[in-house]
């Protein structure tokens, strides 16, 4: 049967009983956060409340008459990514059919729209994680209780700071709406003076696709500068997994210089400090302006 070809679609009020029993499953409930089965007053509550909702898909997928698993899609919308979870009618499970069913329920999604996709996974599932970790996903975040992995087909890259990129930096500067350093816009005069004295550690465009997606920075007390004009979670996850992989943090000293790396966000920035939240960054402080 793992030779024949999966069709997805859109679940619909015949796949509740089905469903029910899936997620009810002893496996299924095992690698679960919530391990409670649920009634099935719950669960017809929930699964009316999941067709219905704008930013949640369920997919069945199909081979023949046979239904073999479901995949949920949800959209948070303060980070802009779309969590994925997948679970296999008991029947059909080693049969080599999970990638296939992720795989083409992820496709059929696309058709939506374009977006990073988030697992989150217990770290003792392993076969899930296998499976996602086949299709492409990359972990961003281990913990005793969770692992998450993200997935997107845009490809990044760095490219060190040099005298020529001015005209970049200030492009990229007039398109932040956050900012912490700056009062007023610097002119161009300002900023290619700035640009030349370079005062950084470390300074890099983010190229997306081969274009300009952002700047960062590291300073000598370890503190992390973030100007990304459309923050998502794949992004900051690789910058932050780039630095991490590069450099190590300076030497502490005390009161002055942390041990570790840290990321300095606008307090305005609600998605840039939910993504940083998401990719495991732990907050240490909040600094006020007098």
């Amino acid at each position: 049967m793992c030779d024949k070809k999966i069709g997805i679609r859109a679940a619909d009020k015949s796949d509740c009983e089905d469903v029910y029993f899936w997620r009810g499953d002893v496996v299924s409930r095992t690698m679960s956060f919530n391990s409670d089965i649920p009634s099935y007053d719950d669960h017809l509550r929930w699964f009316n409340y999941s067709l219905n909702n704008t930013y949640r898909k369920l997919y069945i997928g199909e081979i023949g008459s046979s239904k073999i698993g479901v995949c949920r899609f949800d959209h948070e919308t303060k980070t802009g990514v779309v969590e994925v979870s997948i679970n296999m009618n008991p029947k059909f499970r080693g049969r080599g059919l999970s990638k296939q069913l992720l795989d083409s329920s992820i496709r059929f999604f696309q058709n939506t729209g374009r977006n990073d996709f988030l697992a989150r996974i217990k770290p003792n599932n392993v076969a899930s994680l296998k499976l996602f970790q086949s299709l492409g996903f990359q972990e961003i975040s281990s913990k005793e209780d969770m692992v998450k992995l993200v997935k997107c087909d845009k490809k990044i890259r760095f490219k060190e700071v040099s005298e020529n990129d001015t005209d970049i930096l200030f492009s990229l500067l007039k398109q932040r709406i956050h900012s912490i350093s700056h009062m007023r816009m610097p002119t161009k005069n300002e900023h290619k003076a700035f640009v030349q004295t370079n005062p950084y550690r470390y300074w890099a465009i983010i190229i997306e696709n081969n274009n300009p997606a952002g700047a960062f920075y590291l300073q000598n007390d370890n503190s992390v500068g973030l100007n990304i004009v459309e923050p998502s979670l794949y992004l900051v996850s690789q910058v932050l997994a780039y630095i991490k992989g590069e450099f190590e943090p300076r030497k502490e000293i005390k009161s002055k210089v942390p041990t570790c790396f840290y990321v300095n966000a606008a307090f305005g920035d609600d998605k840039l400090r939910e993504i940083l939240l998401e990719v495991g960054a732990d907050p240490i402080q909040i600094s006020y302006k007098i």
